[in-house]
């Protein structure tokens, strides 16, 4: 990795390359976060499993209506939109991306929203929100990009209210030495041409020990990894051919999104090398000094 590239730079570099740009666009319509795919309920449509995986979201805020929200690493906006208009929070986003923040002010705007949303180009390891005015705080697979990630959750622990919800929907992987070599190599270089800093921080059951020691109490983490797997299938499926081609090439590190669908599904499906978590926390009541 270039020296003098920061690791916002990488982030952004990542999510601006015509793969990330192409994929998430005609794929996902936008939406940068997996589906949530009930038992017997396999085959729904991407754009229904994520939907549900916003309704597992507001489930797990477990905050009433009218509640300040910080989305941190709001993309397009498409979850602070849902959760404004469907359950009347409010919610602010922020992003490091000029052109994912442009979208999110249009779809805001479209639904008529001003009065709930706002949207804000910034980086959620620095905000510029007073202390202590957000009821909850959420990621939706974003805090892996953290350069920093006990500082962005410190962050976070600033702005909330006491007794505020914070809620991770976020990857763990296990200790890289139980990855088989080649496996590794590609995690590897995954993690680092995805610009997910903090993954190799999340090992499996970390998360209770790292949010404990910046103040946060009430800890669960629920592995969800069966229920997103419908979806990394349909990656898989989609990539499969294409990818041939990338590996014959040796462009896996150009077309890293490919890479990552594949070796994924082919590697992480029955294993226990990465799971996809939802983690809940709770501010405590009395500031953390």
């Amino acid at each position: 990795m270039d020296i003098n590239i920061t690791p916002q730079q990488k982030v952004i570099d990542y999510f601006t390359k015509k793969e990330s740009r192409w994929g998430y666009s005609l794929f996902l319509k936008g939406i940068k976060h997996f589906g949530y795919y009930p038992e017997s309920k396999e085959k729904l449509s991407m754009a229904e499993a994520q939907r549900l995986m916003v309704e597992k979201l507001h489930e797990k805020l477990d905050l009433e209506t009218n509640s300040l929200l910080l989305d941190a690493g709001c993309g397009e906006g498409e979850v602070a939109t849902y959760l404004a208009n469907k359950y009347q929070f409010r919610v602010r986003g922020v992003d490091l991306l000029n052109f994912s923040i442009e979208k999110a002010i249009q779809k805001r705007n479209h639904l008529r929203l001003k009065d709930k949303v706002e949207f804000h180009v910034m980086d959620y390891a620095n905000l510029d929100f007073s202390e202590e005015i957000f009821d909850g705080v959420y990621t939706m697979e974003t805090l892996v990009h953290a350069s920093d990630h006990r500082h962005a959750l410190k962050e976070f622990h600033r702005v909330l209210k006491p007794n505020g919800r914070l809620v991770l929907f976020e990857y763990s992987m296990c200790p890289p030495d139980n990855f088989p070599p080649r496996l590794r190599k590609i995690a590897e270089m995954v993690i680092e041409e995805s610009g997910m800093h903090s993954l190799p921080y999340f090992l499996h059951g970390k998360f209770p020990e790292i949010l404990g020691s910046l103040g946060f109490t009430d800890i669960s983490v629920e592995n969800i990894t069966p229920r997103i797997m419908p979806m990394l299938r349909k990656f898989n499926f989609i990539a499969w051919l294409p990818y041939q081609l990338i590996k014959l090439l040796r462009l896996e590190r150009k077309f890293v999104n490919a890479t990552a669908a594949v070796e994924g599904y082919k590697n992480l499906a029955g294993n226990d090398y990465c799971r996809y978590n939802i983690v809940v926390a709770r501010k405590t009541e009395q500031r953390n000094k």
